[in-house]
């Protein structure tokens, strides 16, 4: 006899890639799939706090589907573009004399995030949660790691994804929060922490270059042996803490770019078909009997051209 264990999500980063997130959720909704406990760093803070409120995921997938996110969010697909726009502030706030402080008014980009997300969360707060979340950031000055579990969600989850060099820091609790990714890929731990007994681990990150040309490719692809070796050390522990219970995902969303929001149907479908390819394994962990039939029941949904 098959016995129910408490399922908690780890959704990582990646920007555009993480979209992959809200596939496999929809995936493990279809398949039911209970989700106890759900933790989220950046992209993964955003998709996983839509699930945690008990919104529906195919309302979020036509909504993202009708909007230009990087209009939205006044950023380039380019990432080389804007690490490029971002050295030019720099340089500009450095002949001003600029200091790091709190603003009355968040900055542009900012205060579009926190449009965005409220817009994704319902303008929700964390006392409106159907199932524990919790978002990890960074903070900037002393280097910890920061797990949000109250107040307004979007704040939480614009301070979780504030990428350095596209984002100013959030301030938010008394804190400048960046990207928790910088410290946390995949939150597992978090996860654990909020009593999950069973964890499902997904990696959005981004692949090593194949060549490497400029002196800015020389810095994103160090960023990203760094991200990688992070990444295989906490999988490594999870496994070694978690023996039969845990489950490494990664999405195949390598072609698909940071900032490239447009590639929002490739990514979730590739979350879609990660979570499907796996879905036995699910099962055993999470306890979860196959059904008998394999065939759609007649509530469940499907995205366009999954048939």
């Amino acid at each position: 006899m098959l016995k129910r264990k408490k399922v908690g999500l780890a959704l990582g980063g990646g920007g555009a890639r993480g979209f992959a997130h809200l596939g496999i959720m929809m995936a493990l909704e279809e398949n039911h799939i209970p989700i106890d406990v759900i933790t989220g760093t950046s992209m993964g803070a955003v998709i996983g706090a839509v699930k945690a409120l008990g919104l529906d995921l195919h309302k979020l997938y036509t909504i993202i589907g009708l909007l230009d996110l990087n209009e939205i969010l006044g950023v380039s697909e380019s990432t080389t573009r804007e690490i490029q726009r971002a050295i030019g502030r720099g340089v500009v706030e450095y002949v001003r004399g600029d200091d790091l402080k709190r603003e009355t008014t968040p900055p542009e980009r900012i205060a579009r995030m926190y449009k965005l997300f409220s817009l994704f969360t319902a303008n929700k707060d964390f006392s409106a949660l159907t199932i524990p979340f919790a978002a990890v950031a960074a903070d900037l000055l002393t280097g910890e790691r920061v797990i949000l579990r109250a107040g307004p969600i979007y704040r939480a989850v614009a301070a979780s994804a504030a990428v350095p060099g596209v984002f100013h820091p959030v301030h938010h609790q008394g804190r400048f929060l960046i990207d928790g990714g910088v410290i946390d890929k995949i939150p597992i731990d978090a996860a654990l922490e909020l009593g999950a007994q069973v964890v499902i681990a997904i990696d959005a990150s981004s692949p090593l270059a194949g060549h490497v040309r400029t002196s800015l490719d020389v810095m994103f692809q160090a960023q990203r042996i760094t991200s990688q070796a992070l990444t295989s050390l906490q999988i490594k522990r999870a496994i070694e803490l978690l023996p039969d219970r845990f489950l490494y995902l990664h999405p195949q969303v390598d072609t698909i770019t940071m900032l490239a929001f447009s590639k929002f149907q490739q990514a979730v479908a590739a979350g879609r078909e990660a979570a499907e390819t796996h879905m036995d394994e699910i099962r055993r962990l999470c306890g979860v009997r196959a059904p008998r039939s394999t065939k759609k029941s007649r509530g469940e949904r499907s995205l366009p051209g999954t048939n």
